[in-house]
């Protein structure tokens, strides 16, 4: 693990729109580490994440969570200076496709296997079976106890007998609990050393599996599949798992849980369906193709809401060069898209970064759509969705509406808010609207608290005032040396312009959506 890697690209949760960054604080901190106050290192200091309410396929939530830059700091610190015997316990399992590994991945820590070598394992585990136990574990990283992290690591009964911070799990322990309002319940959802961590605590469980049972099986994350030559295996194997998870306080989510006879698809119909459409190369030609398979898309996603279907559809038009006379009727079927599920505004922007150039973009249809998506979703406490419409906007320089504009104002989401900030300054938003629901956040208590986000980045880029005549972020030692050092959050000369477009992963193995599988 490298010190300078885990602040710069394993912070943020890779969901947010690109702005966020922690570019400038990771390059802050490890250039001028002598520099750091000393309340940098006060490992008692507890503050409280803040969180993104992320949309998923379907009507799926996520909440992620983007913890306090001072608390990160501590807990990247330290696993990096115990990173040797971290990683191995972390590589303890034999069939974790996640271990800690990788290093193409763009992450800090990254699993050793993409989520696109999933149908090879599967097809190699099936070759040998007769069933297959697909078992998954219930609000893997929410349910996650933190003290769970010492049993891990240490075994249950050493932990329990010794709290001190002589014991490595036991200071990871507190660090994680302190950097989400001292809750010993899940750890943050997002940050790369929550990976690391996880795959510490299932290691010990597929340790123990091992070692009671010759397996065959793979694991992602959290979703395990087992090749079983009898349905009376599969029923021993799902036993000694669900026994080894109770140890550490997890538990199996029953509707996600199943034993299967073989024969049964490898891969998703759905994904063999989009992936072997073919377009032709004329106008015409292109034009009946785009509708056929859009609607085509429309149909597989009314019958499976819940998986990414239209995500997919989109990335997969990476490889295909959309011809100018079919601009138009291309950018009609992405609002359509967007308002049908707004989880796949990512890659619609990037398909608009792609062509935006040479043909235009008819701003009064994406005016209305993403407007329209604020309305829908703000009140719903939608964040990436409000957020994703928002940075759209920026993006296009297309004004934001009055009434969209009010009810996102007051969610409590600090991404949405700051991104509301940046399009009232780039003169977006009426000109007479006032945040007063943002500007309360202007203290320097909540540089510690859920808005820490938005309390902070407001103030150094001069958006909102402190609430009381004095600098409220200068007040605090530790945000005032990264004031100083012009840290910030949120890069607001982002452009579309500067949207990467990136071809669907190694599409032949199918189910692949921007390091998702669907």
């Amino acid at each position: 693990m490298n010190f300078r890697a885990i602040l710069i690209k394993g912070f943020f949760p890779k969901e947010l729109p690109q702005p966020f960054s922690t570019k400038s604080f990771g390059e802050v901190i490890t250039k001028n580490g002598a520099n750091i106050p000393n309340e940098f290192e006060n490992n008692k200091k507890i503050s409280i994440s803040a969180v993104h309410n992320l949309a998923r396929a379907g009507a799926l939530r996520r909440k992620l969570s983007i913890p306090n830059p001072t608390n990160f700091y501590r807990l990247s610190k330290f696993l990096v200076q115990h990173d040797a015997e971290l990683i191995k316990l972390a590589r303890k399992s034999d069939f974790s496709l996640t271990s800690p590994g990788s290093q193409t991945q763009p992450r800090a820590i990254n699993p050793r296997h993409s989520l696109d070598s999933g149908p090879l394992y599967r097809a190699k585990l099936r070759s040998t079976s007769r069933f297959i136990l697909k078992a998954d574990i219930s609000r893997f990283y929410p349910s996650i106890y933190t003290h769970s992290i010492p049993w891990a690591m240490h075994t249950k009964p050493v932990a329990k007998k010794n709290r001190s911070a002589g014991l490595i799990g036991n200071v990871i322990d507190l660090l994680v609990r302190n950097s989400q309002d001292a809750q010993t319940v899940g750890i943050p959802i997002g940050p790369d050393p929550s990976l690391l961590i996880s795959e510490i605590i299932l290691g010990a469980v597929d340790e123990k599996l091992m070692a009671s049972q010759k397996l065959r099986a793979f694991r992602y994350i959290d979703d395990y599949e087992f090749g079983c030559k009898s349905y009376s295996e599969a029923e021993m194997i799902l036993g000694l798992l669900q026994e080894e998870l109770n140890h550490f306080e997890l538990s199996l989510n029953p509707r996600k849980t199943s034993i299967l006879k073989l024969p049964i698809r490898i891969e998703k119909t759905w994904v063999s369906e989009l992936r072997a459409f073919s377009f032709r190369k004329t106008d015409k030609g292109q034009e009946f193709d785009l509708l056929r398979y859009f609607d085509h898309a429309f149909e597989l996603f009314v019958k499976t809401p819940d998986e990414g279907v239209l995500k997919y559809a989109i990335a997969r038009m990476s490889g295909i060069d959309i011809l100018e006379k079919n601009w138009p009727l291309y950018q009609n079927i992405l609002a359509q898209c967007c308002l049908t599920e707004p989880g796949v505004i990512k890659f619609v922007i990037e398909q608009l970064a792609r062509y935006f150039t040479a043909f235009g973009i008819d701003n009064l249809s994406f005016e209305e759509c993403f407007n329209e998506i604020i309305s829908i979703h703000a009140p719903l406490g939608h964040g990436s969705e409000v957020a994703w419409a928002i940075f759209s906007l920026i993006l296009l320089s297309l004004p934001v509406h009055q009434k969209p504009i009010e009810v996102a104002s007051v969610m409590e989401d600090p991404v949405v808010a700051v991104l509301a900030l940046d399009a009232k300054v780039k003169n977006l938003t009426p000109q007479d609207f006032t945040f007063d629901h943002f500007a309360t956040h202007m203290t320097t208590e909540n540089l510690y608290g859920d808005h820490w986000l938005l309390s902070y980045e407001a103030n150094v880029k001069g958006w909102l005032p402190s609430v009381g005549p004095d600098d409220h972020v200068m007040a605090d030692p530790c945000f005032k040396y990264l004031k100083d050092n012009n840290v910030s959050f949120y890069d607001n000369s982002f452009t579309l312009g500067n949207v990467s477009i990136k071809p669907l992963p190694d599409i032949k193995n199918g189910g692949v959506v921007g390091g998702e599988i669907y």
